[in-house]
This record gives structure tokens, C-alpha cells and sequence, in this order.
């Protein structure tokens, strides 16, 4: 009987006693990816809108600013500012102007659009009053905020005189384009050009890159 019990007593220690395994482990990696994105905005829309005086036709120099936030660089981005104003036969014509080191921005009656005809004559940079009815030319004022440049360029794609805007390093970052007070010079006339609003529509385009 004691025989028995000693056994027994034995089996349940080697049953008991641990195995001895090889080490085994696996690893899962989990991952996503996050696109490159952009996002651009208006601020303080509002102060797009001004007042001329009507008999020098000097402006109280209004202002549109645009917001680029991106988490990505100049690298992943087009960054194009463009303007245009319409006119009476059914076109919208670039905005912008350059006379030597100087850029322009044309303004046309919303009620009584200008003419082609009238946008061109400033164009040429030597304008006729009589010949501009109904658009006036302010001389731009560009300011930036965590931007590295904004460089006027002409590119048939965006329809002429377009400004590129460089972000540099920032990822967030301001472009404010204002007109100046002073109109050129024979493009307005207190006669010729008929009261109402004079506006260009600015748009900042922004472009993936492949």
C-alpha cells in the first residue's frame, strides 16, 4: 500500500513540473498615413470694401487678406493669386496690371461694366480718361505675415499677371493686398466715370502638385 501511495505521489510531481518552451513572440506594426492638405480662408472680410471720394477719386484704401494653412511645403503646393473684372461684353479680363516696378489693380463699375476696350487702354500705360470709362487702376500694397514671397508673374494659365506666393518653412501664414490712395494717373475723372461701386474679384488658387 505504502508502494502505491509513492507512486502516485511521483506522478503528481511530474505532472506538476513546468515544460521548457522556445521563446515565441510576433509583432504587428498598425499605421496610417496622413495626406498633405491645405486650407485657405478670408480674414476680416469686411475691410474689402471702401469708399472714393468723388473729386480726386482717392480712395480710402481698402484691403483683402487670405489665410494659408497647410501641413505641407512649397514642395506639395501652387499657391496663385489672380484678379479679374468683368466687362460688358461678357468677359472676365486679369485684374492686374504692371507699369515698371509698379502693379496695378483694376476696378470696374459693377452697374455699368467698362468695356474691354477701357481695361486694355490702362494696360497700355499711357491712358486716355476718355478711353477708361467706367474702370480705375490703384496701385497694389502687398504685406506678408509668416510668408516668404509673393512674386507677380505672367502665366497664361491663370490668364495673365498672377501673383505666386511662396510659403518658405511656415506652415500658416498671411498675404494682405491693398490698394494705395491714389489712382494712376488719367484713369479716373469725376465726369467720365459713373458713381456706383468698382470692384475686382480676387481669388488665391491653391494647386496639388503631382
Amino acid at each position: 500500500m505504502l508502494k502505491i501511495l509513492k507512486y502516485l505521489f511521483l506522478a503528481l510531481l511530474t505532472l506538476a513540473s513546468p515544460k521548457a518552451f522556445g521563446l515565441a513572440e510576433f509583432q504587428h506594426t498598425i499605421q496610417t498615413v496622413v495626406p498633405s492638405a491645405v486650407d485657405v480662408s478670408s480674414i476680416n472680410a469686411s475691410a474689402a470694401s471702401g469708399t472714393i471720394n468723388p473729386e480726386t477719386g482717392n480712395s480710402s484704401a481698402p484691403y483683402a487678406t487670405f489665410q494659408i494653412q497647410s501641413n505641407g511645403n512649397d514642395d506639395k503646393y501652387d499657391y496663385i493669386l489672380t484678379a479679374k473684372v468683368n466687362t460688358s461684353d461678357s468677359r472676365n479680363l486679369n485684374a492686374y496690371s504692371q507699369n515698371g516696378s509698379i502693379t496695378y489693380l483694376l476696378l470696374g463699375n459693377v452697374a455699368n461694366l467698362p468695356t474691354s476696350s477701357a481695361i486694355n487702354d490702362i494696360k497700355t500705360n499711357s491712358p486716355t480718361t476718355i478711353n477708361n470709362k467706367n474702370v480705375i487702376a490703384y496701385p497694389i500694397i502687398n504685406t506678408f505675415t509668416n510668408l516668404s514671397s509673393a512674386t507677380l508673374t505672367d502665366n497664361a494659365a491663370y490668364g495673365g499677371l498672377c501673383y505666386v506666393i511662396k510659403t518658405g518653412s511656415s506652415q500658416k501664414g498671411t498675404i494682405k493686398q491693398a490698394i494705395g490712395a491714389s489712382p494712376m494717373n488719367n484713369t479716373y475723372s469725376s465726369i467720365v466715370d459713373t458713381f456706383g461701386i468698382y470692384q475686382a474679384v480676387l481669388t488665391l488658387s491653391v494647386n496639388r502638385k503631382p
